[in-house]
């Protein structure tokens, strides 16, 4: 396994907003419908996932990637416009030690076009069907990037049975008193940035729209059961260019809050920092999420 810089435990704020950039093109995603500033199909249409398969449940394709064996099975959930290879590198040393599964969800790459609203309690659903078709049985440790973490946490609160643990990798939080603070730091997009946002692909668009009603289903269903609980914090900001330093430090400093409170849901949930990385932690230090995933694994087998 790789050796990756981190700081473990209850971190400081200022963790930031994270900036995501894909190509030429500026990605924002903040929760509470706050902004999609600019939006692109690169990232869902990266590659034609290759190695992958297609599987039907309940009707519907998913494109997905399953490797190794062994128990519990890890699950990967990806974040807005993100197709399964984002998780390659973590799948395949995640894969050397247990079972794992990565899939596109309705609407991207090699799955089913997406119908209905595109929330939570959707998404999990879906998975969850997908993963009986598989065969894959409960409980799994679960594994969610930014809007995949808060689907993820959906699924945790909701079916607590069926998880052993959950890794949350710069995920999105639930909303509430913090996202309001939030959208009153957070600058109006722009007439272009409006325009390009609705010119995003529809499966995103409709993803990004649901955002409040899934951070209201995950705030309104039952709190964490005792459980392994690892996040995962990106630690480079990079404020977005239109935006003064005042402004950039109030966001830093509701963007740092939001990762802690996703920390302080269990006591003895573990905090990492991954120091070399902005948003997309699993592309710029994958085996910090690896190992993050292997310690929690090697913890559930010796108990």
């Amino acid at each position: 396994m790789a050796s990756e810089s981190h700081r473990c435990g209850r971190a400081s704020l200022g963790l930031g907003r994270r900036v995501l950039r894909v190509g030429l093109e500026r990605l924002v995603v903040v929760f509470g419908s706050l902004a999609i500033l600019t939006s692109t199909t690169a990232l869902a249409q990266r590659n034609a996932d290759s190695g992958a398969s297609v599987q039907e449940a309940a009707g519907a394709k998913h494109r997905y990637m399953q490797s190794g064996s062994g128990a519990p099975v890890v699950v990967f959930e990806t974040g807005l416009g993100e197709t399964l290879d984002t998780w390659r590198a973590v799948q395949k040393e995640v894969g050397a030690l247990t079972e794992s599964f990565s899939y596109n969800r309705a609407g991207y790459a090699g799955s089913s076009r997406a119908v209905g609203t595109r929330d939570a309690a959707t998404a999990v659903s879906e998975l969850r069907k997908l993963l009986a078709a598989r065969g894959l049985a409960p409980p799994y440790v679960l594994v969610g990037h930014s809007l995949g973490g808060l689907y993820m946490q959906y699924f945790a609160r909701n079916f607590p049975d069926e998880v052993a643990g959950l890794v949350l990798v710069d995920s999105t939080h639930w909303g509430g008193e913090l996202s309001e603070r939030l959208r009153r730091e957070a600058p109006e997009p722009s007439a272009l940035e409006a325009s390009r946002r609705r010119n995003m692909p529809s499966t995103l668009r409709d993803e990004s729209d649901a955002l409040e009603m899934s951070g209201r289903e995950v705030r309104g269903s039952p709190p964490l059961r005792p459980m392994p609980l690892t996040v995962i914090s990106a630690g480079i900001f990079r404020p977005p260019p239109e935006i003064g330093a005042t402004q950039g430090t109030a966001l830093a400093t509701v963007i740092g809050e939001m990762q802690r409170e996703l920390a302080a849901q269990l006591p003895d949930a573990r905090w990492l920092i991954a120091e070399r990385s902005d948003h997309f932690v699993q592309l710029a230090q994958p085996g910090l999420v690896a190992g993050a995933v292997r310690d929690m694994i090697e913890a559930l087998r010796r108990h």
